[in-house]
């Protein structure tokens, strides 16, 4: 540990935005390092501040707790995040694509459903045809494409 300042659980999450909670559950499944103690109460160093921010942005990015611990656990080995951080990201990107292509499937959905006048979903295109097989989570919305603004079978 630096000799520089030492702050408290309390102090290290007020200046980072995060709960001191979350500090306690990042130490436990090693994303910080168990930090020193003064009468029982945890003390850290300015540095544990960049190790935060690292782990909000990585989260921000759409990485999960695992693959941010994967990253730290090179970085703190010396070998560097590089290979890691190139197959993550990849990983995402896709993730991502397909997140972008429900979204743009939920809009198109929504933009029909604002105009609908339909009486049931059985005369609503915006539902599956009746006695059709139930589409799956992943295929429920589908892109809307209606003649005009009305959306009756």
């Amino acid at each position: 540990m630096a000799n520089g300042p030492q702050f408290t659980i309390g102090e290290i999450a007020s200046r980072a935005g995060v709960a001191a909670s979350a500090i306690r559950y990042y130490e436990s499944i090693g994303l910080l390092p168990e930090p020193e103690r003064e009468s029982g109460q945890r003390r850290y160093d300015e540095s544990v501040l960049g190790r935060l921010g690292f782990i909000g942005v990585a989260q921000s990015a759409g990485f999960k707790l695992p693959e941010i611990k994967e990253l730290v656990t090179q970085i703190d080995a010396g070998s560097g995040m590089s290979t890691s951080m190139r197959s993550l990201s990849v990983r995402k990107l896709g993730e991502i694509e397909e997140l972008l292509a429900r979204t743009q499937a939920m809009k198109g959905w929504l933009e029909v459903a604002k105009e609908c006048g339909c009486a049931s979903p059985d005369e609503c295109s915006l539902f599956p045809d009746p006695g059709q097989p139930v589409p799956g989570p992943s295929s429920a919305l589908k892109l809307v494409h209606v003649a005009g603004t009305d959306c009756r079978r």
